[in-house]
């Protein structure tokens, strides 16, 4: 099926961008002959293109705000930042900007991240506007979260495993809020001067889990799965304290008992607590609990 008018001016724009972005100016002519276009339509193009694109004369167009910030970081650069592009792709040279369209034309390599929540596109809509607009003026909000009304001081929208969730203070104590939660926001007239210490715990820790009063955890893994550990963090914080035959032994931080159970209910039973005794205790009464019931008479 051949290209829609609109697929390929998309196209055009994207390159269009690329190429500011990596030599810093175009020309309308070479524009014209690259895609064999009318000048009608490069006009047309770079018109679309205004809000961030300048005419310097001469046919020649160039961004707004320069490609080259400083350090040499264009907007590429500033996107593969936002969305921690650093995870798959460490370095980023030019000759990286260079091969992407060819690398996606061809379509050799897949990133697969976790798939998104179904009211992602929901929750973006309703909240994003009123949530950025309530950290940048610092406004006390007022929101339904969980069938509950809360007064909460905004800090920071975060997605972790593509789950979206609104880090703020609820009665000076820092929670993070699941967006697919939240079933009404409020911009109050009131505001809130935003506490240095939440700041920099927020600028240290890149995870919705973020507290002060974090608790330690000793973990030991069989040797059939710590592979699985070995090769990246699976774990908060996670750092190896032995390698043994039979298996390793991690140490972890955790922000609360949430954030550490539904990891390790999931590798059981090749997974086991050593400390603290009392998470330990939890986990074998949360199982006893569902055992219990999953075992229990149905009655008709």
């Amino acid at each position: 099926m051949a290209k829609t008018t609109r697929s390929r001016s998309a196209e055009r724009l994207v390159d269009i961008l690329l190429e500011l972005h990596l030599n810093g100016v175009i020309n309308r002519s070479a524009l014209m002959e690259k895609f064999n276009i009318t000048e009608r339509t490069v006009y047309r193009d770079l018109n679309a293109l205004s809000p961030i694109v300048e005419h310097t004369g001469n046919g020649l167009y160039r961004l707004i705000h320069s490609a080259q910030s400083p350090g040499g970081q264009g907007l590429h650069h500033t996107l593969a930042n936002f969305l921690n592009a650093d995870s798959f792709f460490p370095e980023r040279n030019a000759e990286f900007w260079e091969k992407l369209e060819t690398r996606v034309d061809d379509n050799h390599i897949l990133i697969l991240a976790n798939e998104a929540e179904h009211t992602v596109e929901r929750d973006i809509r309703r909240h994003l506007s009123n949530i950025e607009k309530s950290i940048k003026n610092c406004n006390v909000c007022q929101i339904v979260y969980k069938g509950k009304t809360r007064l909460i001081h905004p800090y920071k929208l975060i997605n972790k495993k593509n789950i979206w969730y609104l880090q703020a203070t609820e009665n000076s104590q820092l929670k993070s809020f699941s967006l697919s939660q939240i079933r009404w926001l409020d911009i109050q007239k009131t505001t809130f001067t935003p506490d240095e210490h939440v700041i920099g715990l927020l600028e240290k820790s890149l995870d919705p889990w973020v507290s002060e009063n974090t608790f330690e955890v000793k973990i030991f893994i069989r040797d059939n799965i710590s592979h699985y550990f070995l090769r990246r963090d699976l774990l908060p914080a996670q750092e190896l304290l032995g390698e043994q035959q039979d298996g390793v032994t991690l140490r972890c931080q955790a922000a609360h008992e949430n954030q550490i159970l539904p990891l390790l209910f999931y590798w059981l039973p090749n997974i086991q607590i050593l400390e603290p005794a009392w998470l330990k205790e939890k986990l074998v009464k949360t199982l006893e609990s569902y055992l219990a019931g999953s075992t229990a008479p149905v009655t008709g």
